[in-house]
């Protein structure tokens, strides 16, 4: 892929902008959870110095296409965001700033385990700018953190967490996952009343997959684990809706909840088919009308973001190697793309949206699936907008597999 040549900066106020999202993946990991199917690797240590160089070198490259946009949110993910150190983290920071037109209340998210979070390394991230903190608890049971192949115990992440409001962090969400294999409901609630004495402002809360690839996929599949129970999984997550309401938190996407006003506006961006752009080894975008995603290996990655950098700088063409493949989707799946991400949303999707942007109704669209779905109970019409019921909830998958475009189509 090829962008064009840098553009002089204009004189438009920044406001008249396009808003876009930018992702920056680290793929390191001190271990590697065995349900994990993220693009993470343990062991690559040696990897680490040249790779905050190579995605500065990213920001570079993409930097005369991103110019006419206004940066919103930027979320570092991983792997283990929290392990890059605070001068690597510096010079991501200050790579950010010269190559994005980045906004003054820009939401500035760090993926974070409990096990490397200091008070000092806290501080420092505030000080950078970081204001938003996801931290990857999962479960307050030693037991249930061994069986995931977490490294922290329930102390480390009360120590984390306090440190982190030291540290002066106002924006705190904690990842959990419930439906674990042999979990009563009795433990998943301790875990999750343990969980509200921190008074985070965000919670997200997944129900345990057991993905192919993983280790967590062959112990499963050879029978040395059980699965998992959907039914005490469907169990916990009716509680679940039920307790953090009751609690303040107003549930706005299948498995996320906020205090008022405490939306991750990152992931929002996702689940409202906008642009975003991905940086990193394995790093996905949509942006400029196209989906693609970037070489899955950190050392590849290295090398062909290099390698671009420096043709750029002899010859003055862009030529993005790190990307390995990616499409312009049809309109048929832009429409599903809309239905699916919006239908995780509890506002749902917009009917008379829709209808200005793909210029088709979501009944002429999708009309057979809708009806099936409503008669089923599992979605609804409400006002103006199309949404998931509590049943439909339980059974988004249902739905969400029902409305992919047929591939003999067209």
């Amino acid at each position: 892929m090829t962008t064009e040549p840098a553009a002089p900066v204009t004189d438009a106020p920044s406001e008249a902008k396009p808003p876009l999202a930018l992702y920056l993946h680290t793929p390191f990991c001190t271990s590697k959870c065995g349900y994990c199917d993220f693009n993470s690797y343990e062991g690559l240590e040696h990897l680490v110095p040249d790779y905050t160089p190579a995605l500065v070198h990213e920001m570079e490259l993409w930097a005369p296409a991103a110019r006419r946009f206004r940066v919103e949110t930027i979320f570092f993910g991983g792997g283990t965001p929290s392990l890059t150190s605070l001068d690597d983290l510096a010079a991501i920071f200050d790579g950010l700033k010269a190559n994005f037109d980045i906004s003054p209340t820009v939401e500035w998210s760090l993926e974070a385990n409990p096990t490397e979070l200091t008070l000092e390394h806290l501080q420092g991230l505030r000080a950078l700018g970081v204001n938003r903190l996801s931290m990857g608890v999962q479960s307050m049971h030693e037991d249930e953190l061994k069986l995931l192949e977490r490294q922290h115990s329930p102390e480390r992440v009360a120590q984390a967490v306090a440190d982190a409001r030291a540290a002066g962090f106002e924006n705190l969400n904690l990842d959990l996952i419930f439906g674990l294999i042999d979990q009563p409901l009795e433990r998943w609630q301790q875990t999750l009343e343990h969980i509200l004495e921190f008074e985070p402002e965000h919670l997200s809360c997944y129900a345990l997959t057991v993905e192919p690839g993983t280790a967590l996929f062959y112990q499963v599949s050879k029978g040395l684990l059980p699965a998992p129970d959907p039914d005490v999984a469907a169990d916990q997550y009716e509680w679940t809706r039920e307790r953090l309401a009751a609690a303040g938190y107003e549930q706005y996407e299948i498995s996320n909840w906020a205090k008022p006003g405490r939306q991750c506006r990152h992931n929002l961006v996702y689940w409202r088919a906008e642009p975003y752009l991905g940086m990193g080894a394995g790093a996905h975008s949509f942006f400029a009308g196209r989906r693609f995603a970037n070489v899955d290996a950190p050392n590849r990655y290295e090398e062909l973001v290099n390698a671009s950098y420096e043709e750029r700088t002899a010859t003055g063409r862009t030529e993005l190697r790190q990307i390995a493949g990616g499409e312009t989707p049809d309109e048929a799946t832009l429409r599903a793309d809309a239905m699916i991400l919006g239908l995780r949303l509890m506002e749902g999707v917009s009917l008379p949206e829709f209808a200005e942007r793909f210029g088709v109704t979501v009944q002429d669209a999708f009309g057979p699936a809708i009806d099936r779905h409503t008669r089923l109970g599992l979605i609804e019409v409400a006002g103006d907008r199309l949404r998931l019921t509590d049943r439909g909830l339980l059974l988004s998958n249902e739905v969400f597999t029902d409305l992919l475009p047929d591939p003999d189509e067209g």
